[in-house]
């Protein structure tokens, strides 16, 4: 056992112009976005994999092993994400690998679910392969964007480089090998020194393409939701819940869509690559709150699992502090506004657990509507600043 517990889309700039005859034409298939749709579809069965094995075993060394896996799997997210913003995969290939690399990331979710079996060693290897896979499309990718060769190849080659050290894992020491596991995402995920990388980002997909995952970790909140409630007879779920979750999801959605796809995509490379990086915080809290929200429809969770409110307050106070960062790569004066409201209400959610630590008073309506409060009114206070009369420049 391991020691930690173990359409959207633009045109492509090199899409055939049969008028002019311009152009290598591309096999028809459907739209980019549809392809890319289909590929979220195994990252929502990898995230409810997870959510459940965290719902069987929330102690912290099991909690801290899946956010590693859930960093694994954003991360390859990110990278085929960023790679379609970039190039079509209109040919056969490239649709292969991406759908090989789909049944892979399910794999790895499964294999990393220790309440199935000790399959943890097999988790390095098999994600090994899922970088081999996102190599394969990168060098795909310079048939159809030439111009871009460089940056994929030096792309692809620090994803091998990650691979190798994956592929590793057996034979790591059980004290270091998540380590090396750091050290091989942060070489995937370094960023490359290739000019034009940055002029080649479409924004609006890129904005789209993080909407649509933060929808995807949204929806499964609604879904543990779901599957809690059918577990026990109607008598024994606590309906008052239901309401409060909800509120709460939904003001976790309103923050988002009014704060973040409003604003677009960061000016500079310093401010995309922060903004990018914020999500992952965001959204593995968001993922790991589901699981904290479905307590609240069990009325006997005060007397079995007390200690667990920090389910729901430890990820709301990232969430915050992530919305926060967000608003500040915009570099704008509404941008520090909302920030500054963001942050105001990580203190008082910070403060509240701090309170219920010492005096040890659970109960998970109580916070789920201290936390409405909260928010909600982070999104009043936000609704204000969207009004021209007040956002002025200071």
């Amino acid at each position: 056992m391991r020691l930690i517990r173990s359409s959207h889309r633009q045109t492509d700039p090199v899409t055939t112009d049969l008028r002019s005859g311009q152009g290598s034409r591309l096999l028809p298939g459907p739209n980019q976005s549809w392809l890319e749709l289909f590929y979220d579809l195994a990252f929502v069965a990898a995230i409810v994999v997870l959510s459940s094995s965290y719902s069987n075993n929330k102690t912290i060394p099991h909690s801290a092993w899946l956010m590693i896996i859930a960093g694994m799997i954003w991360v390859a997210w990110l990278e085929t994400t960023l790679l379609t913003n970039r190039s079509t995969l209109q040919r056969v290939w490239p649709r292969i690998l991406t759908v090989v690399q789909m049944a892979l990331i399910l794999v790895v979710a499964i294999a990393a679910d220790d309440t199935l079996g000790n399959n943890t060693e097999l988790v390095g290897p098999l994600y090994a392969v899922v970088l081999v896979c996102l190599a394969l499309l990168f060098r795909s990718a310079r048939r159809t964007r030439p111009e871009l060769a460089p940056y994929i190849s030096h792309h692809a080659g620090r994803t091998i480089v990650a691979a190798v050290l994956f592929a590793g894992s057996p034979f790591y020491a059980d004290e270091w090998y998540w380590i090396v596991w750091l050290l091989a995402l942060a070489i995937i995920i370094y960023p490359g020194r290739s000019s034009n990388v940055d002029e080649s980002i479409d924004a609006h997909h890129l904005v789209h393409r993080f909407g649509e995952f933060t929808i995807i970790v949204l929806g499964e909140s609604f879904l543990k939701i779901g599957l809690v409630a059918t577990e026990e007879p109607l008598d024994d779920v606590d309906l008052i819940g239901l309401p409060l979750t909800f509120a709460l999801v939904y003001i976790i959605w309103w923050l988002y869509f009014t704060d973040v796809t409003a604003a677009g995509l960061p000016d500079g490379t310093n401010r995309r690559r922060v903004w990018i990086a914020a999500h992952l915080p965001l959204q593995v809290s968001i993922m790991s709150l589901a699981v904290g929200l479905s307590l609240i429809m069990n009325p006997t969770i005060d007397a079995v699992e007390p200690g667990y409110i920090r389910m729901i307050l430890v990820p709301l106070i990232t969430i915050s502090v992530s919305l926060a960062v967000l608003n500040l790569t915009t570099g704008t004066t509404v941008g520090r506004r909302r920030a500054r409201i963001h942050g105001v209400a990580a203190v008082v959610l910070l403060v509240a657990f701090v309170v219920l630590q010492v005096n040890g008073g659970y109960q998970e309506e109580g916070t789920a509507i201290l936390a409405i409060v909260v928010l909600g009114t982070s999104a009043l206070l936000i609704r204000r600043i969207d009004d021209p009369g007040v956002a002025t420049t200071s």
